[in-house]
């Protein structure tokens, strides 16, 4: 059980690792949020809300980040 914990955790430390990889690049507010979208909904265990596709570029950005936060 310990070993999936730890195997978990490295699978966040990466997600947040690309993260902060993608915040040094130059990029539109829509460009920095498709980032965030393909490496977050990538990292396994989390699932992209039925309705995002209907949320708006900033709405998205919110989330993403209060995800992000709570990891």
């Amino acid at each position: 059980m310990e070993r999936i914990k730890t195997i978990n955790m490295d699978k966040l430390h990466f997600m947040k690792m690309f993260l902060a990889m993608g915040e040094m690049t130059q990029q539109t507010q829509q460009e920095k949020v498709a980032y965030k979208e393909r490496i977050i909904f990538a990292t396994e265990g989390i699932i992209k809300p039925e309705d995002w596709d209907n949320l708006t570029i900033d709405e998205r950005e919110v989330r993403l980040d209060l995800l992000t936060k709570q990891i």
